[in-house]
């Protein structure tokens, strides 16, 4: 027949949870340190490099715009300088017969590339002449 005695059984001892708990508090002091530690690690890198890069930096053009210095606002990056409208165009026909017109007048007249160094520009057509009477430039044989 089966056992229907449910009493209270012998006051044996039992094992715990099996759970160390010192051990768990100290995993967690020592993974707090760690975590600090790196984190001064990363930080005291950062620094270094930033002095590096301002260290290395070439000189600006005096007229330039002053460099940005982005700052961290709302966790939102502001870059520190206004930005420029959009740049849309409305009128593209208008735009692109403006550009062809500039390039065609470029293309066909004299003017100046660079007036302190000598350079002119020739129209395309007196520049083929010249090329043909005048020839390319021929290396001697070796």
């Amino acid at each position: 027949m089966a056992d229907i005695n449910h009493g209270h059984a012998d006051p044996t001892p039992t094992e715990g949870d099996g759970i160390s708990y010192r051990g768990l508090v100290w995993s967690m002091v020592i993974l707090t340190i760690v975590t600090l530690v790196c984190y001064l690690l990363v930080w005291g890198l950062f620094v270094f490099m930033e002095a590096q890069a301002v260290s290395v930096d070439t000189n600006r053009a005096p007229l330039a715009a002053a460099p940005a210095q982005p700052v961290i606002v709302d966790g939102r990056i502001e870059s520190g300088t206004a930005m420029p409208p959009p740049t849309v165009l409305v009128d593209e026909p208008v735009n692109l017969e403006h550009f062809r017109a500039t390039e065609e007048h470029v293309l066909t007249s004299y003017g100046w590339m660079d007036q302190n160094a000598g350079l002119v520009r020739l129209p395309i057509e007196r520049a083929k002449t010249l090329l043909m009477e005048r020839g390319l430039p021929v290396r001697e044989p070796r």
